[in-house]
């Protein structure tokens, strides 16, 4: 499944490509890629579980 993520660089919402489940210093999961589009590192903080 693509994860969608705002692409600071775009200034639009975008597909993230080769992304990777992280978790962040608090803890909380996030996703780490980068644009489809522009190849910038986006990165998008996910709801607790």
């Amino acid at each position: 499944m693509a994860e969608i993520g705002y692409c600071v660089k775009c200034k639009a919402k975008s597909e993230m490509k080769d992304t990777k489940q992280v978790k962040m210093k608090n803890g909380r999961p996030a996703m780490k890629g980068k644009c489809s589009k522009c190849g910038t590192g986006m990165y998008k903080i996910l709801p607790k579980k």
